[in-house]
């Protein structure tokens, strides 16, 4: 399913299986490695996004709490490998994660 807007995707797929499993950093559980498995789907400014399972909840928490307010959490770019676009969180947002890493793996589908 592609959820219409991210906001949607966040409360219908990421905050049940957060609230399911409150102990989890990331979406699939794990603590660390790599995955390219889809967890879900939404678009954004008329694309499609793909959001990988290896994603943490913390910049996908703090981009709910600007979009909830009408506002745009991502800045979209080129992937490292130059092969697609991912999203990104905006300036400031980027800044506010604890972690200090990117940890938001969305890419273009």
């Amino acid at each position: 399913m592609v959820y219409e807007d991210f906001v949607s995707f966040m409360r219908s797929c990421v905050l049940p299986h957060q609230k399911e499993h409150p102990n989890d950093i990331r979406l699939d559980g794990d603590r660390t490695g790599g995955k390219r498995k889809a967890f879900g789907f939404f678009r954004h400014h008329g694309h499609e996004w793909k959001v990988d399972e290896d994603t943490h909840y913390e910049p996908l928490l703090l981009a709910l709490s600007v979009a909830e307010d009408g506002g745009d959490p991502f800045v979209e770019s080129d992937t490292v490998s130059g092969k697609g676009r991912c999203l990104s969180l905006a300036g400031e947002l980027a800044a506010r994660q604890q972690t200090g890493h990117k940890y938001l793996y969305i890419y273009s589908n």
